[in-house]
């Protein structure tokens, strides 16, 4: 499931010590909301990550509309199988 491989890519990426099943899909990932301490510049390593990871372009995207696991899923799932576009 796209939802569980976005939070192991978490997990796995910022080095945290925590499993899938502790990160809850609604909290804030990144921002001063965030209780993982992560920035702007996190947030942009991360969407690099899952561009590469899902073979997915993602355009300029908002990263305030990226910032919660649902969130993140539900961008992945409208991008998937969408046709590619020209930058």
């Amino acid at each position: 499931m796209t939802k569980e491989k976005v939070k192991q890519m978490f997990i796995d990426c910022f080095e945290l010590s925590m499993t899938k099943d502790e990160l809850t899909d609604d909290v804030a990932l990144f921002g001063p909301n965030s209780p993982f301490g992560l920035d702007s510049m996190d947030i942009l390593k991360f969407i690099t990550i899952i561009k590469d990871e899902f073979q997915i372009n993602l355009g300029s995207i908002r990263t305030d509309t990226f910032s919660t696991v649902n969130q993140i899923t539900q961008t992945i799932e409208e991008h998937q199988g969408a046709p590619a576009q020209n930058s």
